[in-house]
Parts: structure tokens; sequence; C-alpha cells
């Protein structure tokens, strides 16, 4: 799901992360920035396939107790709307 600037911003985006807290904020620094140069910098992604190809990519043998691809919900809108 690619982010663009509106009022309303919903749908997943996937962080490679060692803990729920680091993906937070990673999510969190990403959505701040949010250009197409900087995304690998935060190991944030469209979609969970290429999260996993490049944790393994990365990591090669990687121990999934230390990194992992969390799954960040968004549903950001303006509080009026239902």
């Amino acid at each position: 799901m690619p982010i663009t600037h509106s009022d309303r911003i919903s749908g997943t985006i996937y962080v490679i992360a060692a803990s729920a807290e680091r993906a937070g904020d990673r999510a969190i620094s990403y959505l701040r920035t949010k250009t197409d140069d900087e995304v690998k910098d935060y190991g944030v992604f469209d979609e969970q396939d290429d999260a996993e190809k490049d944790l393994h990519n990365r990591y090669n043998s990687y121990d999934p107790e230390t990194d992992r691809v969390y799954a960040v919900s968004l549903d950001i809108r303006i509080a009026d709307e239902k």
C-alpha cells in the first residue's frame, strides 16, 4: 500500500524489527519521512513478500528471535469519519 498525502491512510505496512516496539518506532519514523530513497533504511515495505525477501537477503541465516517481519495496521482518518 503506497502511502500518499490525503485525509485518510488505511492499510498495512510490513516492518523488519527485533520487537513490536521497535517496529512501531520504525513505522512512525517512516511515516514522518517516507521518501522512496529512504524506505529500505527503515526496513518498511508495502508488501509482506518484499519484507520477507529483504530479511532473508540481509541476514542469510537469520535468527527469528532477533529480527522478524511485523505487520503494522494503519487507520488514520479525520475523527468525525466512521
